[in-house]
């Protein structure tokens, strides 16, 4: 029996161990062929090429990122930085019922998170992040109720944060950071989560308040809320979260006064609240109490007082940076006793007194940013004691004398910028010395000297060096053309001289940005700079260079962005090479000698030798046509001649400026000038010979600010379509041959930000256009004009006195310029509403009435030239008594009587000012006049007792006398009587 009894025994093991061999193989086959499936719907899966049929019965033993248990399930996935791609829509979850940890971070995954996720019930590790995973958050994690990690960020992910994760009860870690979630934390999502330590939701659009309910994550070490839209005062209850070590706010709309409570949270490391713009008050001065801050940043432009010195109690502080929060007074010498200090950050304050030398003591010191402050003085010679220091930066400030010699000593130095500020003397020549330098800033000084030599030293590490706006002289060393390491050059504004090394063409591989602009320089340019294939700026204007345009800058068709030659002495043509720079945005070569055309003569269309479909006769084969990206172009103050090009203003949708001025081109402006879309904002032709109707088709610029067809030989009426550019600040049409009256628009708010109107020196006849005048709304009152051109330095030229005036603050300047035309009648009182006008011109015309005295309400006027119409009766008191600015004032040749005000301004304008007029008396004219009963004026009689009544008499008498004689004279000769009587005997 017991024999039997044992042989069942045993039997019955061999079948329990055969029947749980065959169910671990028939799960790990069931999961191995769920992957491979999976596998065969994704990219770049070289690196599971273990996964494989042949392979299947190995899956738990030498599949790459699977774990088994031991009963032979798999129960991890973990796939991490493998740069796989591809969705999950195709990964049956449901056949991995023991996975505890699924993870994907780091990889190039899409598509929705799918919901049958949420049969991962044994799921312990969720990690979907750094992928590109969009959609919803999946309602049904919720099912994951087990779920002790989860971290979705660094995806798409957008809506809202479901409510339904509060179920996930044992969750310690929770990140949605860095997405596009949107709405407000939902109130209840903490109220079950007791055991949570880490929650980030930073870079979301989240907004509203802190959730109360987070007074409940008594256990929460680490909270980051972020770059998200946030408002409302930080609850003062956050301070009872006793167990926080980190805490960040920043960058988001949180109102009110620092809670003082923030100082009960003593394992606090990380305090980061910079960039909430609507904080207010004062730091609190408790902060210097949390002794185990080791990282803090309050960075804000709304604080105010001086740098608490309870701070200097953080001595584990290694990061301190309380940039843009304009605290005033002295830096803290007890800074310096932070001795554990790694990155001191004060910039953008209003810090007063010197920078103090107690900071030499931050032996530990990595990055020192003090810039933008004015604590004037020198550099302190012992900032070279803090040999740890990689990035000093010291710009904006007000520190004067030399460069120490000190700095040398920073050989691990990788960054240092001194510039804007008042250091003068000569560059250092140690600086060469500091082998680690990469970046080396000193613009905006009075340095001078020459460039040192030494600098060519840091051929193998300097990547920028700008030297720009000081005194340097003499000429550009050729051996920079050794610092291979080179990628930014700027020199600009200094008296350097002699030609440009050709060794600079060297940099061939590295240099990206070369600025060598406003100096003397000379000569020609480099041809050998067109093998600078890096060369993405290259900026040479005013200089003397002469010669023409090298034709091998078009070597630099992948890369060359900016081409700044203005204001040297090259001549020649531009080379129609230059269309193959594909990514090029700015041709800036206007105040040269450049000739030629920049488009081909067009030709005659009964030619017999060219077909219809010629491009030479529609002009299409100008190298601008290809310049797809160009965004200004700038060719005015040149000697370019020919026909416009019918590409102008449509071969490029990015182009915002054409300045073609101060040339010689004809023939009309061609008439699909403006494309729909375009984005053409400045459009300059003023000064050359183009003639014709003005296009229509500038109606479809609709960002247009600036319209000056001046200066040609345009023919046609008044182009009242223009009325309806919205954004159009300046309209000069000047000297063309535009005729016709200016009728009444039918726009309901015509030119409504217009600050320039000059039609003067045309044939425009009838009335001054009333209806304009009385809807210039710029001109009337204040309205923020940031969008101003604030990339181009472009200019327009106003005249007074007969001489141009280049303007280049159009936000500021406002001007209604209706000269030489034949306009008659009245001038409107509504004219005196343009309350912001700076220049008036009414002048050669055939105005009549009188002036009237709403001018006095034109305040700020500088300039008002009513010459030569034919005006009457007396000059308005108000005009003397209100237009303090006026600076010309020119009245003349009118019929203009009576009395001349006196004012602070009108006593300073001379008799050319009211020349032309009989009638006017009174200073600065001869004729003198005083003021009698009844406001008669009159003359005051002279010595001999004459005066302006005996005048007339005589006058009177001796017209007909005169007349007589004169006939008797013609009639009969000359009768000796009266000669006798005339010249005696």
């Amino acid at each position: 029996m017991t024999t039997t009894s044992q042989i069942l025994s045993f039997v019955f093991h061999i079948l329990l161990l055969f029947s749980l061999s065959l169910e671990t193989s028939t799960s790990g086959t069931t999961e191995g062929r769920a992957l491979l499936k999976w596998k065969n719907t994704l990219l770049n899966t070289s690196v599971l090429h273990s996964w494989s049929i042949a392979n299947l019965d190995n899956i738990c033993w030498n599949w790459t990122g699977i774990t088994c248990n031991n009963a032979g399930a798999v129960y991890k996935i973990k796939l991490d930085n493998f740069s796989l791609a591809g969705t999950l829509e195709s990964l049956d979850f449901i056949s991995f019922p023991t996975l505890t940890l699924f993870s994907l971070h780091n990889n190039s995954f899409t598509g929705p998170i799918p919901y049958a996720i949420a049969n991962l019930s044994q799921l312990i590790f969720l990690d979907l992040s750094l992928n590109h995973f969009d959609n919803l958050i999946p309602t049904k994690i919720e099912w994951l109720t087990k779920l002790q990690f989860l971290n979705f960020g660094g995806n798409n992910l957008n809506g809202i944060i479901p409510s339904q994760i509060s179920y996930l009860q044992h969750l310690t870690y929770l990140c949605l950071s860095f997405n596009h979630l949107t709405g407000p934390i939902p109130e209840s999502i903490f109220s079950n989560l007791t055991k949570l330590q880490a929650f980030n939701c930073e870079h979301n659009r989240l907004h509203g308040p802190i959730p109360t309910s987070l007074i409940k994550l008594s256990k929460l070490k680490k909270l980051d809320l972020s770059r998200n839209h946030f408002y409302g005062p930080i609850p003062p209850t956050i301070g009872n979260l006793s167990s926080l070590v980190f805490l960040g706010l920043s960058i988001n709309m949180f109102q009110g006064t620092i809670p003082e409570t923030l100082c009960n949270l003593h394992s606090l490391a990380t305090l980061y609240l910079f960039h909430n713009n609507n904080f207010s008050g004062i730091i609190p001065q408790c902060l210097g109490n949390i002794t185990s801050l080791r990282h803090l940043s309050l960075d804000s432009r709304v604080f105010h007082g001086n740098v608490s010195r309870t701070l200097c109690n953080l001595h584990s502080l290694k990061a301190l940076s309380l940039n843009y929060m304009f605290l005033r007074g002295p830096i803290p010498q007890c800074l310096g006793n932070l001795t554990s200090l790694r990155d001191l950050s004060l910039s953008f304050n209003m810090g007063q007194g010197h920078i103090p030398e107690t900071l030499c003591n931050l032996h530990s010191l990595k990055d020192l940013h003090l810039s933008f402050n004015s604590p004037g003085g020198m550099i302190p010679q012992c900032l070279g004691n803090i040999t740890s220091l990689s990035d000093l930066s010291l710009t904006y400030n007000m520190l004067q004398g030399n460069i120490p010699r000190t700095i040398c000593n920073l050989h691990s130095l990788e960054n240092l910028d001194l510039s804007f500020n008042s250091l003068g003397g000569p560059i250092p020549q140690c600086l060469g010395n500091i082998t680690s330098l990469r970046h080396l800033s000193l613009w905006s000084n009075v340095l001078q000297g020459n460039i040192s030599w030494t600098l060519c030293h840091l051929q193998h590490s300097l990547e920028s060096l700008d030297l720009s706006d000081n005194s340097l002289g003499g000429p550009i060393p050729q051996c920079l053309g050794n610092i291979t390491s080179i990628r930014y050059l700027s020199l600009r504004s200094n008296i350097l001289q002699g030609n440009i090394p050709r060794t600079l063409c060297n940099l061939q591989s590295s240099l990206e940005w070369l600025d060598l602009s406003n100096n003397s320089l000379g000569g020609p340019i480099p041809n050998c700079l067109g093998n600078l294939t890096s060369l993405r700026d290259l900026s040479l204007w005013s200089n003397m260079l002469q010669g023409n345009i090298p034709r091998t800058l078009c070597n630099l068709q992948h890369s060359l962005e900016w081409l700044v030659l203005s204001n040297n002495s090259l001549d020649g043509q531009i080379p129609h090479c230059l269309g193959k720079l594909k990514m090029l945005k700015t041709i800036l070569v206007f105040k040269n000698h450049l000739q030629g055309m920049i488009a081909p003569t067009p030709t005659n269309r009964n030619d017999r030798n060219q077909t219809i479909s010629s491009s030479l006769i529609y002009g299409k084969d100008a190298w601008l046509c290809n310049l797809s990206s160009l965004q200004l172009l700038d060719l005015s103050d040149n000697n370019l001649n020919g026909s416009l090009p019918l590409c102008l203003g449509s071969f490029s949708r990015e182009l915002k400026v054409i300045n073609l001025a101060k040339n010689h081109f004809w023939g009309p402006i061609p008439a699909g000038v403006c494309t729909e879309g375009n984005k053409l904002e400045y459009f300059n032709l003023n000064g050359n010979q183009l003639e014709g109707p003005s296009p229509r088709g500038l109606t479809n610029c609709r960002y247009l600010k600036f319209l000056l067809l001046g200066n040609n030989k345009f023919r046609d009426t008044f182009p009242y379509w223009l009325d309806t550019l919205s954004d159009l600040r300046v309209l000069v049409l000047r000297s063309n041959q535009f005729y016709g009256e200016i009728c009444t628009s039918n726009t309901t708010h015509p030119f409504p930000k217009l600050h320039i109107f000059d039609i003067s020196d045309n044939e425009f006849t009838g009335h001054l256009p009333r209806y304009y005048i009385e809807n210039f709304e710029a001109m009337q009152r204040v309205k923020n004009d940031s969008e101003i051109l604030h990339y181009y330095d472009g200019s327009i030229s106003l005249v007074w006195k007969a001489v141009e005036h280049e303007v280049v603050h159009f936000n500021i300047c406002t001007a209604l310029y209706l000269s030489n035309n034949y306009f008659h009648g009245e001038i409107p009182k509504s004219i005196g509403n343009l309350h912001l006008i700076r220049f008036l011109n009414l002048s050669h015309n055939q105005l009549t009435g009188s002036i009237p005295s709403s001018l006095g309400n034109l305040r700020i006027l500088e300039v008002l030239d009513l010459s030569k119409n034919q005006l009457v009766g007396e000059i308005p008191e108000q005009l003397s008594k209100s237009l303090t600015f006026l600076a010309v004032l020119n009245l003349s040749y009118n019929h203009l009587s009576g009395r001349i005000p006196h004012g602070p301004q009108f006593d300073t304008f001379s008799n050319e000012s009211y020349l032309g007029n009989a009638a006017l008396c009174g200073f600065p004219l001869t004729l003198q006049c005083e003021s009698r009963g009844g406001g008669q004026i009159v003359d005051v009689e002279d010595s001999n007792g004459f005066g302006w009544r005996s005048v007339v008499v005589g006058y009177c008498c001796g017209l007909p006398f005169g007349i007589v004689i004169g006939y008797l004279i013609f009639k009969y000769g000359k009768p000796r009587w009266l000669v006798r009587l005339v010249l005696g005997n």
